[in-house]
């Protein structure tokens, strides 16, 4: 398995905003398109005003192919317009699970 971790910082004191806002537009198509969400996550401690976010794919080649459905996607695309003035930063990490690591 192929873990995508994307970390979005957001304009101070916006968190609750933004995620109402992706629970509400953005979830749902997100969820249908790419599939197996891990886990959706704020920050308390370290770098806040963070959210967190793992998907898992079969390959390299799924991941691909979800993320270009999703980036054609109307709906997706109009809740990324709604969401484009909370982001400040977006860092994106794939990685792979150990021969010993429970997601592998």
């Amino acid at each position: 398995m192929l873990v995508e971790m994307r970390t979005y910082s957001l304009k101070p004191g916006t968190v609750a905003e933004y995620v109402k806002l992706y629970e509400e537009k953005g979830s749902r198509v997100h969820r249908e398109i790419l599939g197996n969400l891990i886990g959706y996550f704020t920050t308390e401690i370290g770098d806040i005003n963070q959210v967190v976010h793992l998907w898992g794919y079969t390959s390299f080649e799924d991941r691909q192919e979800r993320r270009g459905i999703l980036a054609a996607n109307e709906e997706w695309r109009a809740f990324l317009k709604a969401a484009q003035p909370y982001f400040v930063t977006q860092e994106t990490k794939l990685l792979r699970g150990t021969s010993f690591s429970p997601i592998k």
